[in-house]
């Protein structure tokens, strides 16, 4: 009964996997190849067997490849929910049951009975989702100043402080397929919605110099 059970939620989990944006580069990692889109860019990569899906805006182009972006690749977005600035690639990683929810400053992450809130560092963000997959919410902060991540998961978070996505900022992520929301436990019914706080700011002209910067590096290539 056990062995059905355990086949049962790793078919689920397979079930499942789709792909989450994780964040907004322009140096792309050496191994990524150019494909021709077969529908959106994250499908291409995840049908052709890929771990990862670049894809740009203003170039229209799709990229695929099987190393996750380094710390010092992170770019600031345009937002918290991860829309790239138009000369970024906008990452997605392939083959995770986590979905994409915010950047914020700060994340307070709750404990439940399935699972016990805790934090670690990691050198990949895969890591982070490998160890979390009970988990009902993940937060990950790329550190800039070192090449690994800060990686929280545990209970749906209790706060967040929104701010645009980049380097230093926690990407968080929801699980669907979570054991606790699953069942549904009591202690679920018992939580309130998280606490956002106010949204935070970038540094004053960070995007308008981002911006500004990017054309050059493009001249004649378009």
């Amino acid at each position: 009964m056990l062995a059905v059970k355990i086949i049962c939620t790793a078919a689920l989990i397979r079930l499942v996997q789709g792909q989450a944006f994780v964040g907004c580069i322009d140096n792309l990692p050496s191994d990524t190849s150019h494909v021709e889109l077969e529908g959106d860019c994250d499908s291409t990569c995840k049908k052709a067997g890929y771990e990862y899906a670049f894809w740009s805006v203003i170039d229209k182009e799709c990229r695929c490849g099987t190393t996750p972006p380094k710390t010092f690749m992170y770019n600031i977005a345009q937002n918290e929910y991860g829309l790239c600035l138009p000369y970024d690639y906008s990452v997605s990683k392939i083959h995770v049951p986590f979905e994409f929810h915010i950047c914020a400053k700060t994340i307070e992450i709750s404990s439940t009975s399935n699972v016990q809130a805790r934090e670690t560092i990691v050198n990949a963000m895969s890591e982070c989702f490998d160890s979390c997959l009970e988990a009902e919410y993940v937060a990950i902060a790329p550190q800039w100043a070192k090449p690994t991540y800060i990686c929280k998961c545990g209970g749906m978070p209790i706060s967040y402080a929104p701010l645009t996505c980049g380097e230093g900022t926690y990407y968080g992520f929801t699980n669907p397929s979570s054991k606790g929301k699953k069942q549904g436990g009591s202690d679920r019914k018992q939580k309130h919605r998280p606490q956002r706080m106010g949204k935070q700011t970038v540094q004053e002209g960070a995007i308008q110099n981002k911006i500004v910067d990017k054309p050059g590096r493009y001249g004649g290539g378009l």
